[in-house]
């Protein structure tokens, strides 16, 4: 249990935007009869995940005097090793894709929202929340207690008929996902950027744009093994500079 205010205070957050999303997802599935996998679950989770980017901000607007950002030095170049194959897919796609449709715009506001929330839920609030706490825990807990949190917010994709077995998957890659998006927030000191790729790289999956241009499959596949080093490299970094009270730069 976090030991500062700020941290438990950013903690609950999470935990009501996880019991949020779970709701979503049942009420979708069991009410509208749309499961995680229907190509309408995005179009039906709309008005939810915009409640939920709503509830975000409320949240970050409420602690924002407890939860002071990040000062250290700004890094870029391993961001944008993943961060530029993703701008280039997602450009290429609406110049051979992209139409004045509904179906087209649903997802792309989805995901929008959807990075939105979760980043400024998960990465904002919670990691920052959790830096707060005592000198000497605070970046390990920081990192491994935000990116914990955030794996579990997708196991209530069940819920929303998910698989079992895909949903355990989930929980690994979005282990894996939660450091990186907080060693990149924590090395970028950017939450807007955080937001941005969030958003392209659920937009890839949800649009279809990964099977509708197969080599698109290929290429997050190589991305998702960049990330897993990049997060291997900068926690070894830290580990080896016994970097725990966030003083010096990644």
């Amino acid at each position: 249990m976090p030991k500062t205010r700020a941290a438990r205070l950013a903690l609950l957050c999470a935990i009501i935007y996880i019991a949020g999303m779970g709701i979503s997802n049942l009420l979708i599935y069991r009410v509208f009869n749309v499961s995680y996998n229907n190509a309408d679950f995005a179009e039906t989770l709309l008005p939810f995940i915009a409640l939920l980017a709503l509830g975000s901000l409320c949240a970050f607007t409420a602690l924002r005097e407890q939860l002071p950002a990040p000062q250290r030095p700004r890094r870029y170049r391993l961001f944008l090793v993943v961060f530029t194959p993703v701008v280039g897919m997602t450009l290429y796609y609406w110049g051979t894709h992209g139409e004045p449709t509904v179906s087209f715009a649903t997802p792309l506001v989805a995901t929008a929202l959807i990075g939105f929330a979760e980043e400024m839920m998960f990465r904002r609030v919670l990691y920052v929340g959790l830096l707060q706490e005592p000198r000497g825990t605070q970046i390990q807990g920081a990192l491994l207690g935000s990116a914990a949190v955030f794996s579990l917010l997708h196991s209530v994709n069940i819920l929303g008929g998910l698989p079992l077995p895909n949903m355990l998957a989930q929980l690994v890659t979005t282990f894996v996902a939660g450091l990186f998006y907080a060693l990149m927030y924590d090395y970028t000191k950017s939450i807007g950027l955080m937001i941005t790729l969030h958003f392209l790289w659920d937009y890839l999956i949800f649009s279809g744009a990964a099977t509708k241009i197969p080599v698109f499959s290929a290429v997050i596949t190589v991305l998702n093994i960049a990330e897993f080093i990049i997060v291997v490299v900068l926690l070894t970094k830290r580990w080896k500079q016994g970097n725990l009270s966030g003083a010096q730069s990644i």
